[in-house]
């Protein structure tokens, strides 16, 4: 690609989809084979998609195309978007203005509209709540159907893009704060939790059945206990991350501005391998979620000064051919039959004549019997 990137990759439906100064693109997965083309489309930031719609902001409106082809099938004005838009399920979800908005994604009908102050990073959807995070440092948590409040907590200023995992909230703040809240009042109980570490925290987190992870602005990847919150393991990554890590069974990364990334095993964060691109990621990278039996697989759009840009679709390695030992064989098994008379056993009756059964030259070779 010779065009600069202008948002990250999404994906949906077997297909990833490119925003570029020279318009948008979409990809198949399988085969990286272009589906379409939009050259006209010039995307103003991050995108959202669903198995039928691409949700693009151009010009002051937010458009919702149809994946498969690219025609546009809804539009609506809106103000510039503040953080990236988020589909879930029928619905989409865009912070504009001070304003959290939901739409149906199918045909961009408004559903609800929200005042939550200023909202700069991605809100979170799990069952019927709505987790926003407002810059000025409450985490709001909004009725899915109608956007009624429920609840808030005060996490600190700028907090993260929240996580909803195992009815747990986890998020964390520029003001060095990471915190575990019950989904249903966001109120701290006794197997909730909070730890305070010495730097602004970013990006999403991740969990597992054992722990979850974050990383902060003082470049170190860490990993808590996610029940109570006890601290298990830390790793220097060495570079500035750029985002929040990304997990992808017993494997854990964190993506930055960098060629080559570190890949952790989450039980103890031993390195375990180097992903090595050809160039820095330029955007943050997309977690494709295991689907349709195909693996979790990472893409991500690298480049350079050479203003050359390149996609990458990364996966976990084939499993290894096993090892079988090979020697060469010097004598064929089982015992030598001879021309034109089966084998008798001691004690049986002769054979009965059969049509099978015919002579062959003394000339051709013996057979073997095993």
């Amino acid at each position: 690609m010779k065009a600069l990137p202008v948002a990250p990759p999404v994906s949906a439906a077997g297909r990833l989809f490119l925003a570029l100064q020279s318009g948008v693109f979409a990809h198949r997965l399988d085969d990286g084979a272009e589906v379409w083309h939009k050259a006209s489309l010039e995307v103003d930031g991050p995108m959202a998609a669903s198995d039928e719609r691409l949700v693009v902001a151009v010009k002051g409106e937010l458009r919702g195309l149809d994946a498969s082809t690219g025609a546009v099938v809804w539009t609506d004005e809106t103000a510039p978007l503040t953080a990236p838009p988020l589909v879930h399920g029928e619905w989409l979800f865009i912070a504009s203005g001070e304003q959290v908005i939901c739409y149906r994604v199918a045909d961009g009908a408004r559903v609800w509209a929200r005042e939550t102050g200023a909202v700069e990073q991605r809100v979170a959807v799990e069952g019927t709540r709505v987790y926003v995070p407002a810059a000025d440092g409450r985490l709001i948590a909004l009725d899915l159907a109608s956007g009624e409040p429920a609840w808030e907590f005060d996490i600190g200023i700028n907090p993260t893009e929240p996580l909803v995992y195992g009815g747990r909230v986890f998020v964390g703040s520029g003001a060095k704060r990471f915190c575990s809240l019950f989904v249903e009042s966001g109120r701290k109980r006794r197997d909730d939790w909070c730890s305070s570490v010495g730097a602004t925290i970013i990006g999403r987190p991740a969990a597992d059945e054992t722990h979850v992870y974050f990383t902060a602005l003082d470049n170190l990847l860490r990993a808590h206990d996610r029940k109570n919150g006890a601290y298990r393991w830390k790793k220097d990554l060495r570079y500035r991350p750029s985002a929040g890590p990304l997990l992808v069974g017993a494997s854990i990364a964190v993506p930055g501005s960098v060629p080559r990334v570190d890949v952790f095993e989450t039980d103890k964060g031993t390195s375990t391998m180097q992903l090595t691109l050809a160039t820095k990621l330029v955007t943050a990278p997309l977690l494709i979620d295991a689907s349709d039996g195909a693996p979790a697989r990472i893409a991500g759009v690298t480049g350079g000064l050479a203003n050359v840009w390149n996609v990458t679709l990364a996966g976990p390695a084939p499993p290894a051919v096993p090892s079988l030992p090979i020697a060469p064989l010097t004598e064929l098994p089982g015992s030598v039959i001879p021309i034109g008379k089966p084998p008798v056993p001691p004690g049986s009756p002769p054979p009965a004549a059969s049509p099978l059964l015919r002579s062959v030259p003394a000339s051709a070779p013996r057979t073997t019997a095993g």
